[in-house]
This record gives C-alpha cells, structure tokens and sequence, in this order.
C-alpha cells in the first residue's frame, strides 16, 4: 500500500467520522426537542389544571358553576363577575396554549384537553354570550378567535350527525 493509499483511506474514515458525529447530534437534537415540548406541555396542562383548581377549593363557586353547566345562569352579579373572571382565565390558558402549539412549541397532548374545555364551556349560553362579547372586543388575536370557531363548527357538525344517525335509527 502506497503513502497515497493512506492517506485516501485516513480521509475516508474521517469524512465517516465526521458524518457519524453530525448524525448523533442530529439524533440528539431531536431528543433534547422531545424533552422540551414535553416540559412545555407538562407546564401548560399545568396552568389549565391551576385554573380548574378555582372550582374544587371554592364549593360556593363550585356549585353555580355546576348549576350553570346544566343550564340554570347565575342570578346575583357577583357571582356572575366570578364565573366570567373564571371564563377569562380559561381562555387565557386556551390561547397560551394554542399558541405554543401553532409554534410546534407543543403538541396535541396540550392543545386537546384545553380545546375540550373551551367547547364544554362553549356549550353553556352563559359562557358562550361572553365569548361573543369577547369577539367584538376584539380581545384575542384573529388566528386565536378562527381556531376557536373552527372548534364550535367542527362540534356542531359532529353533534348534528350524532343527533341524525340517532333520529335515523329512532325511524328504523
């Protein structure tokens, strides 16, 4: 083997070297990214469960928002001012959420439960005037306001073809 010969060979394992290393750093990139959106996503589910908090250490609260859930709307202003203070928090977190997610700074598993929520609390024609309101406001930014009315459309799309399959087989 000639002194050449060498030398392309020590280049040649080199260049594999090399690549070798980009590819752990790549691969390692990755793991460091999963291991952020996990903490991020571990973080935000914490500022929902934070907020949800309110009800469970507040029975008086508690209990008008359960009356409120089933249909029944609060009848003193103050607890109303409560519920919508509440409400607000709620969208706060929801639109912090949606945004880490819009930045792939997350993932479904943070952006979900806090969709779910706000659709629940949607439902609710209580909660969902103050979302109105809260619209013309002019409140939260454009894209926010668009993921949540696609959100409401999507559910009354489902809860129509749930409502059709279930008068369907009521006539079978």
């Amino acid at each position: 083997m000639t002194l050449e010969n060498i030398y392309y060979v020590s280049q040649t394992l080199a260049v594999a070297a090399i690549l070798a290393s980009l590819i752990a750093i790549w691969r390692q990139q990755l793991q460091t990214n999963k291991i952020a959106r996990a903490d991020m996503t571990e973080r935000v589910l914490g500022k929902l469960f934070s907020i949800m908090e309110i009800m469970t250490t507040d029975a008086a609260l508690a209990n008008h928002y359960a009356k409120l859930v089933k249909g029944q709307e609060p009848e003193d202003p103050a607890i109303a001012a409560r519920l919508v203070w509440f409400f607000s928090l709620m969208l706060q977190s929801h639109n912090s959420s949606f945004f880490l997610w819009k930045d792939r700074l997350t993932d479904e598993r943070s952006i979900g439960p806090h969709d779910q929520t706000i659709l629940l609390h949607l439902k609710t024609p209580f909660f969902g005037a103050e979302w109105e309101r809260v619209k013309k406001r002019r409140t939260y930014p454009e894209d926010y306001v668009k993921h949540v009315e696609a959100l409401r459309e999507k559910a009354g799309l489902i809860a129509e073809q749930a409502h059709g399959a279930a008068a369907g087989g009521a006539d079978a």
